[in-house]
C-alpha cells in the first residue's frame, strides 16, 4: 500500500495540467491578438471603401454635405460626423492652379479619421500583464477628379 502511494506521487499525470496552466494565458493572448488585429483590418478596409465611394460620389455631385452623408452611410456605422466632428473631411484640390476651386478637372479629396480601440478581451488580457494597449488611428483618404463643377468657396485641402 505504501508503494502504491509513493508510485502515485511520482506519476507525471499532473505535470501536463500544470504546464498547460502556465502556457494557456500566453496562448489566449496570442489568440485574442490575432482576432483583434483581424477586426482592425476589417475596419480599415470598410473605411477605405467608404471614402473611395464618397470621393466617387463627390466627383459626380460635389455637394460637401451630401458627400459627407454618403461616406457615413457607406462606413457601416463606423463614422459619425455629427457625434465626432471632423470624422469625415471633404476638400478640393486646385489641380490647374488657376485659383478657382471646384471646377471640372480639379480634384475632390475625402478623408476619414477613426480610432480603433481593441476589444475588451485582448485589452483585459494585456492589462493583466501590466501592458497598456493604445488604440490604432486610421486615416484613409481618396482623391477623384471632378466631373461637374462644385459651388464656389469650398474648403481647400492642406
Amino acid at each position: 500500500m505504501i508503494r502504491n502511494a509513493i508510485r502515485r506521487l511520482r506519476s507525471p499525470r499532473g505535470q501536463t495540467l500544470i504546464e498547460f496552466a502556465f502556457v494557456a494565458p500566453i496562448m489566449f493572448v496570442f489568440l485574442f491578438a490575432i482576432v483583434d488585429f483581424g477586426i482592425a483590418l476589417d475596419r480599415r478596409i470598410v473605411l477605405q471603401h467608404a471614402v473611395a465611394d464618397g470621393a466617387r460620389r463627390g466627383a459626380v455631385d460635389p455637394d460637401i454635405a451630401d458627400t459627407i452623408a454618403y461616406t457615413e452611410d457607406q462606413s457601416q456605422g463606423l463614422l459619425d460626423n455629427a457625434a465626432i466632428p471632423g470624422a469625415v473631411i471633404v476638400c478640393f484640390i486646385d489641380d490647374d492652379l488657376d485659383g478657382n476651386l471646384g471646377e471640372v478637372g480639379d480634384s475632390i479629396r475625402v478623408a476619414a479619421d477613426f480610432d480603433y480601440n481593441f476589444t475588451v478581451a485582448f485589452g483585459e488580457m494585456m492589462g493583466a500583464f501590466g501592458v497598456s494597449i493604445p488604440s490604432i488611428n486610421m486615416t484613409p483618404d481618396a482623391i477623384k477628379r471632378l466631373e461637374t463643377s462644385a459651388a464656389p468657396g469650398g474648403p481647400v485641402c492642406p
